[in-house]
């Protein structure tokens, strides 16, 4: 590995402080550093997927340096329950847990919540270091201090803050990732450029639209402006309960449409990605209606969405009461003071600048805008045929 190929970042979460590692072809730099851990056990969360395509680069490598336990499971959204939680700390206690272990979050950002959860509770906190195999994770989910899982009710309800150790992707490792799951990583890249950082839209726009998104130039780019709008949005905001709020573009609706897809168990689920990607087109359409987002930043929107081949109208098989069941107990409850009849939404005065104060930028919605603009957003013959069912089941009460 050529030295130029290791780089690093201090991301700086308001007052926590960790470093980021990150380089191309780079999994023998980051086991040797791990190595400098003194670990007794490495407790490896991970996914089966991940296990298969990447467990011999660095795990046999990891083991030179201690004892390695993988805690795995299937891969999806599934992973991310409490059941779950508790069956991996069991096998960790099980396994020789100490306080010298160090648990290595190894994987996309479903493995990355579980661990970071699991590190901060096995005995009132151990040391965390994520090696993300995503985009999402290398981009997103590991510049947060937040581990989550899921409730039945909604995403991301039961959980905490927990600082990592330090985070190393090789970007090696993205590069192996399927187009769909490549692109709909980067959705997250592309919401920091919406909604914090709109000046990187040409260069974002030159990436996907040239097609050279696994290139590793491409990937250490989309890496840096990430960690850059991360540290903008967050900056005196350690809990990303105030101005790291802005973080959160796009997810009311987008964490609403991939629970009520997953709770679908189709074959092939809308990506976390992809659902966010369309909670913006959704958000777009909220901030123009109450005076925001003009017709031509709307419309970069659908370009961008589009190009990351996301979805841009409602997946097939969901209901819009469905998803708004979920609108309605959306974890940002409680930030701002709302009626019944409202949400509490990120949304866009313009790109790069949220609607409400620095210190809290969301906006009340009222649940009806978000139900029409839903409507609008869903295909036409499915919206036509539900309005029908609907208007029959009515019939039939009357």
């Amino acid at each position: 590995m050529k030295r130029e190929n290791w780089q690093s970042r201090q991301v700086a979460i308001g007052d926590a402080r960790y470093p980021y590692y990150f380089g191309h072809d780079c999994a023998d730099r980051i086991a040797s550093e791990l190595g400098r851990y003194d670990a007794d056990r490495f407790l490896v969360v991970t996914d089966d997927t991940v296990l298969g395509l990447h467990g011999q680069t660095l795990l046999t490598e990891l083991a030179a340096y201690a004892p390695v336990e993988v805690l795995t499971r299937p891969p999806g959204e599934s992973m991310k329950s409490l059941s779950t939680l508790s069956s991996l700390l069991d096998r960790a206690i099980g396994a020789g847990a100490s306080r010298r272990s160090v648990v290595v979050a190894f994987g996309g950002g479903v493995p990355g919540n579980l661990a970071g959860l699991l590190a901060g509770l096995l005995f009132r906190g151990v040391r965390l270091v994520h090696v993300p195999t995503t985009t999402v994770a290398a981009m997103d989910s590991t510049l947060s201090l937040k581990q989550a899982v899921n409730s039945a009710h909604g995403k991301n309800h039961i959980g905490m803050y927990h600082t990592p150790d330090a985070v190393f992707t090789d970007v090696r490792f993205l590069q192996t990732l399927p187009d769909r799951e490549l692109r709909s990583g980067l959705c997250e890249a592309t919401k920091n450029c919406l909604a914090i950082r709109p000046g990187s839209a040409p260069e974002l726009r030159r990436v996907l639209t040239e097609g050279r998104l696994a290139s590793p130039e491409s990937l250490l780019w989309l890496l840096e402006e990430s960690l850059t709008a991360k540290e903008q949005a967050t900056v005196g905001d350690t809990k990303e309960q105030a101005s790291g709020l802005v973080l959160e573009y796009g997810h009311t609706v987008g964490h609403a449409v991939e629970l009520c897809d997953q709770r679908l168990g189709g074959a092939a689920p809308v990506s976390h990605g992809e659902a966010i990607a369309f909670g913006m087109l959704a958000a777009a359409r909220m901030s123009a209606a109450i005076g925001g987002l003009g017709a031509e930043e709307v419309a970069l929107h659908d370009e961008l969405v589009h190009a990351l081949g996301a979805p841009t109208r409602l997946p097939p098989g969901l209901r819009v009461e469905d998803v708004m069941s979920v609108v309605r107990v959306d974890n940002k409850r409680g930030y701002l003071r709302i009626a019944e009849h409202e949400a509490a939404v990120v949304l866009l005065e313009e790109l790069g600048v949220p609607f409400g104060s620095r210190d809290c930028p969301l906006t009340a919605v009222d649940l009806d805008l978000v139900e029409e603009v839903l409507n609008g957003l869903s295909d036409p013959d499915q919206h036509r045929q539900h309005t029908a069912l609907s208007g029959e089941a009515l019939d039939v009460m009357v």
